[in-house]
């Protein structure tokens, strides 16, 4: 792997990982901020449509970094890996389109549920606060497919003998599922987690306990749903199972030590305020690990590739089978490309913490 295709490869990683990050908080905080909104108004309970609004603004802020993040991965896929654009378009239109068309459809939601909040049918609102949680899951619906495929090419391979749409294949593969439950799980557990950590720097009890139960009873799904997706690697993907358990071992186990924290702590912090107790001053931080968790996960999905693009079984497809074969990027570009890919890094991690967790109160509107 020649040196500029190895730095669009980890640039590409990061970028994949960064995104994850924050899809995970604001597709997590998303539903509970619409559960929420639907409870206010079935109820007419004042505190769930507070609470629905902070769980709201967590899902604002993650919203640009996400988004931010999803055009850096499109910009290192067109400049580095055109080959592999070109072929994911061609055999993924259909999971790339879904992908897409929630991405319309939840961007506008968003915006809509912010400004109208207070201004229409509390009705009304609820329904469109569902529209814009749900679309959301819509997003890695499609995109979890890609993944699937480029870890166990099953539609893609069917495209490449035929030469034929495989249409609605990629969701016929069998790592397609496993992931695709896994992510769900760990985005509404992270997005619980996360609301706990701020909630308690507010000092809200009640907001502590009902973000706290959201993640914890997530995270027991999540106690099944990540196995199942790592023994389905061992069945459909080998190659990439035994880099996650040898080459990423390490980190495989770091992850696992921090998922069991993570269960001990938020088991202990939820009885603990069950039984009317003040909440732990470890919970601020439980939202931190959750994100950890995401980060860790990430890298072994993307990362164990190395030095492979694609995984098919036993055998992988070296990245370099899918780079950028319509001109040579000189290396001053890369360079330039690398220096400002670490600077945005620094930036947006900075402004992150510091729109969620120095500003986050500050913002929060009243109910109405």
């Amino acid at each position: 792997m020649n040196e500029a295709v190895f730095i669009g490869f980890v640039g590409l990683g990061l970028a994949v990982t960064l995104h994850i990050l924050f899809t995970a908080m604001t597709l997590g905080t998303g539903l509970i901020a619409a559960y929420y909104r639907w409870l206010a108004y079935r109820k007419n309970d004042a505190w769930s449509e507070l609470f629905a609004r902070k769980a709201f603004k967590v899902l604002i802020v993650s919203e640009l970094f996400s988004g931010v993040w999803g055009t850096i991965i499109t910009v290192f896929l067109a400049g580095f890996f055109t080959a592999l654009t070109t072929l994911a378009t061609n055999a993924l239109f259909i999971p790339i389109a879904i992908a897409i068309a929630s991405i319309m459809v939840r961007i506008p939601t968003i915006a809509i549920s912010w400004y109208t909040w207070g201004k229409i049918h509390p009705k009304t609102h609820s329904l469109i606060m569902w529209v814009m949680a749900l679309s959301g899951f819509g997003i890695p619906f499609g995109f979890r497919a890609i993944f699937a495929e480029i870890n166990n090419p099953v539609a893609v391979g069917y495209y490449l003998q035929t030469g034929n749409n495989p249409g609605f294949m990629p969701y016929e593969n069998p790592l397609f599922w496993t992931l695709y439950l896994h992510t769900v799980a760990a985005v509404i557990s992270t997005g619980g987690f996360v609301a706990a950590s701020l909630m308690s720097l507010e000092k809200d009890p009640k907001g502590i306990s009902t973000a706290l139960k959201i993640g914890f009873l997530v995270l027991m799904a999540q106690l099944s749903l990540g196995p199942l997706y790592w023994l389905s690697l061992s069945w459909y993907a080998p190659l990439l199972f035994n880099s996650v358990n040898t080459t990423f071992g390490p980190l495989f186990a770091i992850k696992l030590v921090a998922v069991a924290t993570l269960f001990i702590l938020g088991l202990q912090a939820y009885r603990k305020i069950k039984a009317g107790a003040a909440a732990p001053g470890y919970v601020k931080w439980l939202g931190p690990l959750a994100l950890f968790i995401v980060v860790a996960g990430e890298v072994l999905n993307d990362g164990s590739h190395y030095p492979y693009m694609v995984i098919a079984g036993e055998k992988g497809l070296p990245a370099t089978l899918f780079a950028n074969f319509y001109m040579d990027i000189p290396m001053g570009a890369v360079y330039v490309i690398l220096a400002f890919f670490i600077f945005s890094v620094v930036v947006f991690t900075t402004a992150a913490f510091y729109a969620l967790y120095r500003r986050f109160l500050a913002e929060v509107p009243q109910a109405e």
